[in-house]
């Protein structure tokens, strides 16, 4: 089995590929076993996006001839088997923890506010903000019909701006945060959608006596299909899968397959 293999960043998955192959020296992907570790993201009007991660290695019986070093088409990472390297063994030798900075949730959420507003005003959009803390919680709400702008398909602009605000906070006060943003109230409508689909599917379930698994979804919105469930009687939810493609399961509970069991 090879042990040659290389993880690469890219715009694309494509472009990944291409440098992933280059750096083993591979002719084209048939020579290669190709896994799609993260799939590029675009952030809010090219702001806060993610790139793409594939790891590439080599197919057993193809030669090659990996080069020592970093490709020039993506930021590239070799690695060895049970081989050690000493200069990052320095490095953490060397390194001394910085002591973990106090948060003031109240300066935190005035730099929330005035980020988002300038934010909302360089867009040229109509809409207010406001927060407030809660048990060290950042409650920030951006509302105005113009702000559904940024709420994106599946609210997935709501996410690159939640970690771009994040990342504002801890930039300019020192510590981290525990941010809920929501946008044009689209978490509250979010949550009454998935919990009217959730208690339609229940029905079919009940009918079927069959197990149904969802789109993958974030930690929020499976909280909310679990809690929708939970007192309806025959039905069991339980997650399947690693993030972010972490999904929902709807399944007959036990009683209820017994029940069909004796029919």
């Amino acid at each position: 089995m090879s042990n040659k293999w290389v993880e690469v960043e890219a715009k694309t998955i494509d472009d990944a590929i291409k440098a992933g192959l280059k750096e083993l020296s591979l002719e084209d992907a048939t020579q290669a076993n190709i896994n799609i570790l993260r799939e590029p993201e675009g952030g809010v009007f090219g702001v806060g996006g993610t790139k793409a991660l594939v790891r590439i290695s080599v197919r057993n019986g193809v030669k090659s001839n990996t080069r020592n070093g970093n490709s020039n088409q993506g930021n590239s990472r070799n690695y060895t088997p049970n081989k050690r390297n000493s200069k990052s063994t320095d490095k953490k030798k060397s390194y001394e923890k910085k002591p973990r900075v106090e948060a003031d949730p109240k300066e935190q959420l005035d730099v929330s506010i005035k980020f988002l507003e300038g934010l909302i005003s360089s867009f040229g959009l109509e809409g207010s903000v406001t927060g407030e803390v809660d048990d060290q919680n950042l409650l920030v709400a951006v509302k105005g019909e113009q702000t559904e702008a940024l709420v994106g398909e599946k609210g997935n602009i709501i996410r690159s701006l939640h970690e771009l605000t994040r990342t504002v906070i801890q930039r300019k006060t020192g510590a981290g945060t525990r941010l809920r943003l929501d946008v044009a109230d689209y978490a509250v409508k979010r949550k009454e959608a998935l919990t009217i689909y959730a208690e339609r599917l229940t029905k079919q379930i009940l009918e079927d006596h069959q197990e149904v698994m969802l789109e993958p979804m974030n930690s929020v919105d499976r909280k909310t299909l679990h809690d929708a469930v939970a007192d309806i009687n025959g039905i069991q939810s339980y997650s399947e899968g690693r993030e972010p493609y972490r999904s929902v399961v709807f399944a007959p509970s036990a009683d209820q397959e017994s029940k069909k069991e004796e029919e």
